[in-house]
């Protein structure tokens, strides 16, 4: 059944790219660029998202879905990695179907139904931070050095996918000393080998980062620092409204409302009418993850958890147990998992503003806490279940993700374009159908293609791929801002030709820095919103360098006295 949800969820949001004018977010059509030639770094990218979608292209093709497809697959994957997750928490059937309910509900958040549409780095990212979560358990309840190898690996990679794995460092801290287990702390082996294989897969992404002066850093770091008119109070309530949408309104209010209901919890050693009969005593003792050694282990009296036993009595339970790992800790743990990258977020966004799906990979642990609320692991797998809410919160989840993906498709051209998430996507490919003869023309074919925006330079670069250009940054001020302008910029050498593709109302001064300018085509563009995409498309020769100096400099002679160009 999970798999059938998590196929067909797959395959409606793939399916929307053969009825929709959507095409490539800037951020996708930049990895699709730098995926033709694979490096450990990129200027704010760490490489594991680009290389995901070379890998892709190679299987699926260039187009939109192919470059896509296995970012998209990702999030299935990450869904039914949360079962194995479960069944480590709360090692009962019953737990498994815990599992089963939170890989549902993750696949069915509304947030991430706009995510699983895109090829971006919370993709690798969510998935690395569920393994890296699941293999922290496991490594700190048995101390067995293959689950802090498996830890530094899943810590690694996700570095390279996204920076915002740092924030797992509070979570792994809290872990040491907040799980029992046969070990606590850091005077121990595995701790410091999930250190060491961490450093060791990101080690050629610092490297890269080393020769090319700290790029990704530098950049990571101006971002983070950044004060901005969007934070603030403001900024902050934002964030939080943000997850709100991110997990949906009815996951929340079912998690809030089943939190505070009473729930029966299975007891070790029970007797009596109180323990359930399909249920054996022994049955924590024989599902344990702790090791021999510390299963029967005594602890002091500060230690122990009192839990009802038969009737009459009051049974106390050790907090190295694993009936206290399944019942307590691992709630604790879960919170652990999202709380720590929510105050991250949450202070980032009073300070410069955030955008909501910074803390994305929160989504892992507070599933699993709303999932064990809608199916509790600690019940036989026969006892009574809130199932009409189960229904409810994954019915309105797939309801709100349906609408939220499919709202232009739903409403029509009258749908205003702050309500459609996915404007930024809508009409590109019908942009570049318009100019691609003119570019074709054979006085203009081959000639350098200029721009002076980076969304536009990155879909010109993906849109005419087939046309294999040299594409060129305008960048008069020398700023490294962005990829596009540190690797590629028009160089400031007199004479280049070039053609340009500019917005409306940007080209004059652009144009004024050639000697000879010839309009070629004027693009308008109108998207399902109403809304148009205008461009123009001119032919420049002669540059006469970003400045009168250059130009003097490189020429020899004076600067040009006409105060316009060339008009053919």
């Amino acid at each position: 059944m999970l798999l059938a949800l998590l196929a067909a969820l797959l395959a409606m949001r793939m399916g929307m790219f053969s009825f929709s004018s959507m095409s490539l977010f800037l951020d996708e059509a930049q990895y699709w660029d730098w995926s033709r030639e694979l490096a450990w770094g990129f200027h704010d990218k760490p490489p594991l998202i680009v290389a995901l979608v070379r890998l892709s292209t190679a299987l699926f093709g260039s187009g939109e879905l192919g470059v896509k497809a296995l970012a998209m697959l990702l999030y299935p994957i990450t869904a039914l990695c949360l079962v194995g997750f479960a069944r480590a928490l709360w090692p009962t059937s019953s737990g498994v179907r815990t599992g089963i309910v939170a890989a549902a509900l993750y696949m069915t958040l509304p947030g991430l139904a706009v995510l699983g549409l895109l090829a971006t780095t919370d993709a690798p990212l969510l998935l690395c931070w569920a393994l890296a979560c699941w293999a922290l358990w496991r490594a700190q309840v048995t101390d067995r050095l293959k689950y802090w190898a498996w830890l530094g690996v899943a810590v690694g990679l996700g570095l390279l996918s996204k920076y915002t794995m740092m924030a797992f460092v509070p979570t792994f801290i809290w872990a040491l000393w907040g799980i029992h287990g046969p070990k606590k702390g850091i005077l121990r082996l595995g701790p410091w080998a999930t250190v060491a294989i961490a450093l060791a897969v990101v080690s050629p992404h610092l490297a890269w980062n080393v020769q090319h002066h700290f790029p990704t850093l530098h950049y990571t770091a101006q971002v983070t620092a950044a004060q901005d008119a969007a934070g603030g109070p403001q900024g902050a309530l934002g964030f939080l409204a943000g997850q709100i949408l991110m997990l949906g309104p009815l996951t929340i209010l079912a998690g809030l409302w089943l939190w505070w209901r009473p729930v029966p919890a299975i007891t070790p050693g029970a007797a009596g009418p109180t323990r359930p009969s399909s249920v054996s005593a022994s049955q924590w003792a024989n599902s344990t993850q702790l090791s021999s050694r510390l299963e029967g282990a005594s602890a002091p009296p500060s230690t122990l958890l009192t839990q009802p036993g038969g009737v009459g009595q009051r049974k106390p339970v050790a907090r190295g147990s694993a009936y206290y790992l399944a019942a307590v800790s691992s709630y604790r743990f879960l919170w652990a998992c999202s709380v720590p990258l929510l105050l991250i977020a949450l202070v980032q966004a009073f300070r410069a503003g955030s955008l909501i799906h910074w803390a994305a990979p929160a989504m892992v642990g507070l599933s699993l806490l709303v999932a064990s609320r809608l199916s509790q692991p600690m019940v036989p797998l026969a006892a009574p279940r809130p199932n009409i809410w189960l229904m409810i919160v994954l019915a309105g989840n797939i309801a709100g993700s349906v609408g939220t993906v499919y709202v232009r498709e739903l409403v029509g051209p009258n749908l205003p374009a702050q309500a459609d998430v996915l404007a930024r996507t809508r009409g590109w490919e019908a942009v570049f159908h318009q100019i691609t003869p003119a570019v074709n023309e054979p006085v203009v074919r081959g000639l350098p293609f200029l721009t002076d925006d980076p969304e536009l330079m990155a879909q010109s670069i993906y849109h005419l791929r087939g046309m294999r250009l040299q594409h060129l940054y305008w960048n008069p001020t020398g700023a490294q801002t962005h990829h596009y302008a540190t690797q590629q910029s028009l160089p400031n050498r007199v004479g280049a030709d070039v053609l340009l593709l500019t917005h409306p109302g940007q080209e004059a001064a652009i144009a004024a820095r050639f000697a000879w300018v010839r309009p070629l085509q004027d693009v308008v563009v109108r998207t399902e919103d109403g809304a148009e995409r205008q461009f123009k498309l001119m032919l420049l020769r002669g540059f006469l360098g970003y400045d009168d100096a250059t130009y003097r400099q490189q020429s020899g002679t004076a600067a040009p006295s006409m105060e316009t160009p060339v008009n053919d």
